[in-house]
């Protein structure tokens, strides 16, 4: 027998089925790993409640990763491109747009539903032999220097075992792995609240994102399949959230027109309105022995800039690039590589917030006044593109 035939593989224990976990889990399974992906969430109700209405913004450097891999090639038909971008701030003059032809690419990103790739996910899972074990409530978690041992009871309280030679945790911001840990975070509290809708408008959006820093915080509009509907982003002063969730939905209608001004025209319906917190956790660290924080589990940010899926996606693809050898000696180095990034990030999408949404005055004018230098200084503003587009 050859020799390479003896030689085990490697085998992981994925905590969490939500986008981040259930992609990592074919990524794995794509390198020959063993995979166990474990969720809390009973699979015979069907797709995790993470998988909502919601609409999803994906970079382009994420959408590139999962042509290279083809991991699911499906889903790409399903994608929405959004081929410019048009950004102002409220009440000052400052703008500034871009175009896929300016960047030479084919979009600068891309929108799609949860429901979509959560039913792409697990139609992908289903063709593999990945077990899927849901409707666990996690017990005991424990480490050697080669192995992680996890417990947990099912809805019919029968106890369950498992070991692996990796445990990565995608359970989501409050991650009962990370505490199980004793893992430290971070939590801001945002003094706004989002709202997600889905918005009907008077004329075709033609693939134009509409951004738009306010005072109290960022609006956006994002390109749907539909040619005149776009998901809507609108925050809000957190005192106003009783408030706000009680205004007809006319009014509501008014109040964003105004505050997204006229680059698409008007907003002549809204529905599937949803209201969130808004926090930012971070982790103080994301490894410990043979256990890796993913996704959410490791941070949540602001939504602004639409960051949060594609930070959680380069967690994966740079796991993805270990897993071909994962070789011990850089295992470490890895966690650190993800932190760096995950700092980068989350400090630029709060400053942006930051600076736009600044109770005074002058601080927001000089923001609004170096977007509008944006269009001048075309090497930097390239160069931040390229960044916001995942590069």
């Amino acid at each position: 027998m050859d020799a390479t035939h003896l030689i085990q593989p490697q085998s992981a224990l994925i905590i969490g089925a939500g986008p981040v976990g259930a992609l990592l889990a074919l990524s794995l399974h794509q390198r020959g790993w063993q995979v166990t992906l474990i969720e809390q969430h009973d699979f015979a109700q069907g797709l995790p409640k993470s998988y909502d209405s919601r609409q999803l913004a994906l970079t382009a450097g994420s959408v590139d990763w999962l042509k290279q891999t083809q991991l699911l090639p499906e889903l790409l038909a399903e994608l929405t491109p959004i081929l410019s971008i048009h950004s102002s701030s409220q009440d000052n003059f400052g703008t500034t747009s871009m175009t896929h032809t300016e960047m030479k690419v084919p979009a600068l990103g891309y929108t799609l539903s949860q429901q979509t790739l959560g039913q792409h996910l697990f139609a992908a899972l289903a063709k593999t032999n990945i077990p899927l074990v849901g409707g666990i409530n996690l017990q005991t978690l424990s480490q050697t220097t080669t192995q992680v041992s996890l417990s947990g009871v099912d809805h019919e309280n029968k106890q369950h075992h498992w070991q692996a030679n990796y445990l990565f945790a995608a359970d989501g911001a409050h991650s009962w792995i990370r505490q199980k840990l004793g893992i430290d975070s971070q939590t801001r509290h945002y003094p706004h609240n989002l709202l997600t809708a889905i918005a009907t408008l008077a004329q075709a959006h033609h693939n134009l994102a509409i951004e738009r820093f306010t005072v109290q915080g960022p609006a956006a509009l994002l390109p749907m399949q539909d040619k005149q509907q776009s998901k809507v982003v609108y925050c809000y002063p957190t005192e106003d959230d009783e408030q706000v969730k009680a205004t007809p939905t006319a009014v509501m209608i008014d109040t964003l027109n105004h505050q997204l001004g006229r680059q698409l025209g008007n907003i002549t319906q809204l529905e599937a309105v949803q209201h969130y917190q808004l926090v930012e956790i971070r982790a103080h660290s994301i490894q410990q022995g043979h256990c890796l924080l993913m996704g959410n589990a490791a941070h949540t940010q602001h939504p602004v800039a639409g960051q949060g899926l594609n930070l959680g996606i380069r967690d994966i693809t740079a796991v993805y690039d270990w897993a071909q050898d994962a070789d011990q000696a850089s295992w470490f180095a890895l966690a650190e590589q993800r932190q760096q990034d995950h700092k980068h990030t989350m400090n630029f999408t709060h400053g942006l917030v930051t600076l736009f949404s600044h109770p005074s005055k002058l601080v927001r004018t000089a923001a609004s006044a170096g977007m509008g230098l944006l269009a001048f200084a075309r090497p930097l503003k390239h160069r931040i593109t390229r960044i916001a587009m995942g590069y």
